[in-house]
C-alpha cells in the first residue's frame, strides 16, 4: 500500500485539501486500492480558511518520510496563517526530505510558494495563484522558479497549479504517477470528471 501524506498547515484552504481526500478516497473504495491518504499537521486541531476545523492523523514530528510515496500540499491565505508553517523545522525537513528521496511531490495554489520558500522550485519549472496583478507568481520566481502557463505544471516529481479549482485535476495526476494512468482515468469517471 502506498501511503500519501496530505500536509494541512494551519490556514489551508478546505476546497484543495478535500480534492485529495476524495480522489484516494474513491481510488480506495473503487479504484486499485493501493492508497492510502494520511494527514499531517504541526497540531492534531488545524484552524483552516474560513474560519473551519480539520483534525490531522498524525504530527509532523511523528512522520517518517520512507513510510511515505508522497506528498500533497493545499494552498491557503495569509491572514488565516498559512505561511506560519515555513517557521517549522519539522516542517521544512520533511520538504527537504521528500525532495531529495525525488518522491513525487503536489501543491496546490499558494503551496507552491511553501515550496519555493523551502528550496525546492529552484531552476524549476512551476506556477502558482495567478491573481492580484501577478503578485504571487512574481514571489514564486524570487524563489528561483521558471514560471510556466501550464496548469497544472509538472518538472520532474513536482507538480504545481494556479487555482482551487485545479485542485481534483493535481490528485488525479498524481494518483496516476503513483498507480497507472487506466486507474485515474476510471477514478476520474466514477467521481464524474
Amino acid at each position: 500500500m502506498k501511503q500519501v501524506l496530505l500536509i494541512l498547515p494551519p490556514g489551508f484552504e478546505l476546497a484543495e485539501a478535500s480534492a485529495f481526500c476524495d480522489v484516494f478516497g474513491w481510488n480506495m473504495l473503487a479504484g486499485d486500492k493501493s492508497t492510502r491518504l494520511v494527514c499531517a499537521g504541526k497540531t492534531f486541531d488545524i484552524p483552516t480558511s474560513f474560519n473551519h476545523t480539520m483534525r490531522a492523523d498524525i504530527l509532523f514530528s511523528q512522520i517518517v518520510t520512507d513510510d511515505f510515496a508522497a506528498l500533497a500540499l493545499p494552498g491557503g491565505f495569509a491572514r488565516y496563517g498559512y505561511y506560519t508553517i515555513l517557521d517549522d523545522a519539522d516542517f521544512l525537513r520533511l520538504l527537504r526530505d521528500f525532495a531529495a528521496a525525488k518522491k513525487w511531490i503536489a501543491a496546490v495554489c499558494t503551496g507552491a510558494l511553501l515550496l519555493g520558500a523551502g528550496g525546492l522550485l529552484a531552476e524549476r519549472r512551476a506556477t502558482t495563484y495567478t491573481g492580484e496583478e501577478g503578485r504571487w507568481l512574481r514571489q514564486l520566481a524570487g524563489y528561483g522558479a521558471i514560471i510556466s502557463q501550464e496548469n497544472p505544471c509538472i518538472d520532474k516529481h513536482i507538480i504545481t497549479s494556479r487555482d482551487p479549482a485545479s485542485a481534483p485535476v493535481v490528485a488525479l495526476s498524481l494518483l496516476a504517477r503513483l498507480t497507472n494512468t487506466k486507474n485515474a482515468e476510471q477514478v476520474a469517471q466514477m467521481m464524474g470528471y
